[in-house]
């Protein structure tokens, strides 16, 4: 008793939907060779693993024989020859499974079947019985809880609205880029400058300050620094060369330029005075600046520069921002005059600040912004004045 009930635990029922294989009924017959003997008899159904016959006489399970399956096709008769293995038996029909077949043959089969199952070759019964059978293998029927905890809802929620976040956040950022590339110019480079003197070397020489490195503050005449440089003289003329035979060794070595002729400058406003370089006494080619002198009643401004490719975009001006390096926010601005520098090919703007803008800031570079606007409604760039 206990090895029955065993084996009847041990029994697995397979429902139709789960096979491993498709069936179809095709119509067709099958000649089996039994003890030498050929017996013909009616397919029932016939898969990739095996077929089941109507075949009602007993056989030996696991018994393998030859078997020919017969399809009478519309226009020729299609034999496949393979040996099968008696697996079960019940009244009226017994079951094989394929333990010999080539694989051409195989294929074959699978094409016949496919075609049978897709409508390309029956007849009016296997119509029927293909549309009445399901011929695919079903998800286990199991009932899914789609019930949620607090945790798992508020997960969702929160996810939920991050991601809603993040695209909304994408979304503007890429509207303000597309807002700044169409409606924005920016200065290729900008400083803070302003109306001053600039002292440069008169010829090569030496420079002697005269004022004290630490003061920002020179009054008008005040000695600012002493310049040393030689005299330049030129013979053009009969003449100069005559005057030669008249004058002293000392002046014909001072007429050669032998001799150094000191020149004072002296401050021409009351000013604040900025050094290009470190102030110390040495040599200097001609021309090189020397010092800045802003007078005291002058207001610095930012001087921009555009390219020329630009000035479509700058006839019409919405607003203006200016930001000096080092400074934390930018300010607005104002247009006070304009001109061309036909060398870099660039509009030059001159931009001056809401705010003023310390001494300390003078030749600062600075950011410069110029926003035109949706429409075109505010100020124009100002001609030179």
């Amino acid at each position: 008793m206990n090895n029955q009930q065993n084996a009847k635990l041990n029994v697995v029922h397979e429902a139709i939907d789960e096979r491993q294989h498709v069936r179809a009924n095709v119509p067709s017959q099958v000649n089996l060779t039994i003890n030498s003997q050929v017996v013909t008899c009616e397919l029932a159904d016939v898969s990739l693993g095996g077929m089941s016959v109507n075949y009602d006489k007993p056989l030996e399970i696991g018994l393998i024989v030859p078997a020919v399956i017969e399809f009478k096709l519309s226009n020729f008769d299609l034999s496949i020859e393979a040996k099968v293995k008696v697996v079960s038996q019940k009244t009226g029909s017994t079951g094989f499974s394929f333990i010999d077949i080539e694989k051409k043959k195989s294929d074959t089969l699978r094409h016949i079947i496919s075609s049978y199952l897709s409508g390309d070759m029956v007849n009016v019964s296997g119509v029927l019985n293909v549309v009445q059978r399901e011929n695919h293998i079903k998800q286990r029927k199991t009932k899914m809880d789609t019930t949620r905890t607090f945790t798992e809802r508020a997960k969702a929620i929160f996810g939920t609205l991050l991601y809603f976040v993040a695209g909304v956040s994408i979304f503007f950022l890429l509207a303000y880029k597309l807002y700044l590339y169409f409606f924005q110019v920016e200065a290729t480079n900008a400083f803070v400058s302003a109306d001053t003197y600039v002292m440069s070397m008169p010829e090569n020489g030496y420079v002697n300050y005269l004022v004290d490195k630490d003061r920002v503050e020179v009054s008008a005449g005040e000695a600012i620094a002493s310049v040393s440089t030689q005299l330049m003289t030129n013979f053009n003329t009969p003449d100069d060369i005559r005057a030669l035979s008249d004058i002293s060794q000392q002046d014909l070595q001072t007429l050669f330029g032998k001799a150094f002729i000191e020149t004072i400058l002296t401050s021409p406003c009351d000013c604040f005075i900025q050094f290009v370089d470190k102030p110390m006494d040495r040599y200097a080619y001609k021309e090189q600046p020397l010092m800045h002198l802003i007078p005291k009643d002058e207001a610095m401004y930012v001087k921009a520069s555009f390219p020329f490719t630009k000035i479509g975009k700058l006839e019409n001006i919405n607003s203006v921002k200016v930001r000096v390096f080092g400074a934390d926010n930018a300010v607005d601005g104002k247009i006070i005059r304009s001109e061309l520098d036909a060398d870099n090919h660039a509009l030059v703007l001159f931009i001056q600040p809401v705010e003023p803008i310390a001494r300390e800031d003078f030749q600062k570079p600075a950011v410069v912004s110029i926003d035109t606007g949706f429409l075109s409604m505010s100020s124009t760039v100002e001609p030179n004045k």
